[in-house]
């Protein structure tokens, strides 16, 4: 029995149908598959170093509750004005904006020095914002230094509290460059360390107000590092990834005249327990000069949508020293057999490339 044409042109058009049905589903499966990608991982937004190109330096930085991404830096001048530990806020961590300051001219805390406001970490703990920051501790004795206060506040860009005094001070800069670790296991520790001493780490009170037990040295001065970067060591930032706490931090000096013979780089060293013992990393500096910026360091750690680590930090472009001092940096981190590692050793280039993924 032959197919007469009318049955013929039928089955075409079934076929036909069916095939456009089928084009149409895989169509919208992928329009659902990409709407889906980029809602459970963001988008990657292209990016040039500088991020930021304004004096920002020793950022430390945070994804807040609301979405954003605060940075906040050591003093700087904005149109004219010195402002204490200036807050920044950015959505994908390469678009900044100056938005606040913890402190202003007159409410910085009376025990603190409004000209010595350096190097703060921001951490979120139970609700509140805690900013921890280094001051020349101003209270009439002549043997008191630096020391490193802390201030509470409700949302990064406050209004913030501090809470009345140095949670630690010494005679010189020893007692500088606070970071707080929140552990796996419920403990808090906070780290500090500079002026050729080591960098000490001790555990925080519950309601990090106070520091409880002894302090213990975790990374000394000239370990190992190459061209002696580790002869000061400063600026410490501890993460946990893959079993290890990994400690980043910086020397040996950032600015001496005015950034031109700054000899400055970053270092990393990894531990089984927060307190250490830390290995140094066989290839200190992790990062260093190059051709375009120097003096890059005291940097800050935090992941991105797609759980890629980045390194935030400050460098001198020598072409624009004077006007812009440091200036903010990203580049990414890469792990190589067990060690954070920046591609090429040195701050990435002025050239476009693939940023951190963030949300829309």
């Amino acid at each position: 029995m032959t197919t007469t044409q009318p049955a013929r042109m039928n089955q075409r058009r079934i076929t036909i149908t069916v095939l456009g049905l089928i084009l149409v589903i895989a169509a919208a499966a992928a329009v659902w598959y990409a709407v889906y990608n980029k809602e459970q991982q963001g988008v990657a937004t292209a990016y040039t170093n500088p991020v930021f190109n304004h004096d920002a330096p020793d950022p430390t930085v945070i994804k807040a509750e609301d979405g954003y991404y605060y940075a906040i830096t050591t003093q700087s001048q904005y149109n004219g004005n010195l402002v204490p530990l200036p807050i920044l806020q950015s959505k994908d961590l390469v678009h900044w904006d100056m938005k606040g300051t913890v402190f202003t001219v007159d409410d910085v805390p009376s025990w603190a020095t409004f000209n010595y406001m350096w190097a703060p970490h921001i951490t979120h703990y139970k609700g509140k914002y805690y900013v921890y920051y280094s001051t020349k501790v101003n209270d009439g004795d002549p043997l008191k230094g630096m020391g490193i206060g802390v201030a509470v506040a409700d949302h990064p860009l406050g209004p913030y509290k501090d809470q009345g005094g140095p949670i630690v001070w010494g005679t010189g800069f020893e007692k500088i460059d606070p970071f707080v670790l929140d552990d796996e296991d419920g403990k808090r520790y906070l780290y500090w360390g500079s002026d050729k001493q080591p960098i000490y780490a001790a555990q925080l009170a519950e309601d990090g107000l106070s520091v409880v037990g002894e302090e213990k040295a975790v990374i000394y001065p000239g370990v190992q590092s190459r061209e002696l970067y580790d002869a000061l060591v400063e600026g410490p930032w501890v993460v946990k990834r893959n079993g290890y706490y990994y400690m980043f931090y910086s020397g040996d000096y950032c600015c001496q005249d005015t950034g031109h013979n700054a000899h400055y780089a970053v270092m990393a060293a990894r531990a089984k327990s927060p307190t250490g013992p830390f290995e140094p990393y066989p290839n200190n500096p992790m990062l260093e000069k190059n051709d375009r910026f120097l003096a890059p360091g005291h940097n800050a750690v935090i992941q991105d949508e797609a759980g890629t680590d980045w390194m935030l930090y400050h460098a001198y472009n020598p072409n624009d020293i004077t006007s812009s001092g440091r200036v903010l940096m990203i580049d990414r981190i890469e792990w190589k057999d067990g060690w954070p590692i920046i591609k090429d050793g040195g701050p990435s280039s002025t050239l476009q490339q693939e940023g951190p993924v963030t949300k829309d």
